[in-house]
């Protein structure tokens, strides 16, 4: 599974970093102070929104007492089937976008993930330690850059993934990406520069 710090491993399992910078929308919604992080990387404390709908802070990445290395995400395809999150419960990421690396030859691009002026969740398990990202095929416009992405959620749609209601589980909005520098790359960096589009040039 990635490894905190390793973009070209946590390529191989997607999502890999995110932000949340929207302090003021934040404490509106959630009556809680944040930080900005444009650079939330496994192994960091993140606010999920748990089963009982309160907001809480895990650790992002489980270590199962079997496996050595961190899991920071779970294929939608096999939650249900695999001992490592037969014991978890469902919750959900808060998140401002997300980065995902697109692959060219040798080379690994970063692009920014987000939906103009809204919060983007993610589907996600915990336990009372850590937690981790959902993920599945991505949308065809998404997998320009990458075959995975998170199972995003609309706000309304909270409550039936926590309860496990499939039917209403339906994101139809369009998630805008752009390229982004290499400094997301480098865990230490953070701050508004790593969203900001660069050109895009070929590699």
């Amino acid at each position: 599974m990635a490894e905190l710090g390793n973009p070209k491993k946590d390529r191989k399992n997607m999502c890999g970093r995110y932000v949340l910078y929207s302090k003021e929308k934040f404490k509106k919604k959630y009556n809680i102070n944040i930080n900005e992080n444009y650079n939330i990387s496994p192994n960091q404390n993140v606010f999920i929104i748990d089963q009982t709908r309160n907001v809480v802070r895990l650790k992002w990445g489980i270590k199962p007492e079997w496996k050595n290395s961190l899991i920071i995400n779970a294929r939608s395809e096999t939650i249900g089937t695999k001992k490592t999150f037969a014991c978890l419960k469902r919750c959900v990421f808060i998140s401002d976008g997300y980065y995902e690396w697109k692959k060219s030859g040798k080379f690994k691009t970063p692009y920014y993930h987000y939906v103009p002026n809204s919060f983007l969740y993610f589907a996600g398990l915990h336990n009372n330690i850590g937690c981790v990202v959902v993920t599945m095929d991505s949308f065809q416009y998404l997998s320009k850059v990458h075959r995975r992405q998170p199972l995003f959620l609309k706000e309304n749609q909270i409550d039936s993934w926590i309860k496990k209601d499939k039917s209403n589980i339906i994101f139809d909005e369009i998630i805008n990406f752009h390229q982004v520098s290499t400094e997301v790359n480098k865990t230490w960096c953070n701050s508004n520069d790593l969203i900001i589009e660069i050109e895009n040039k070929a590699q």
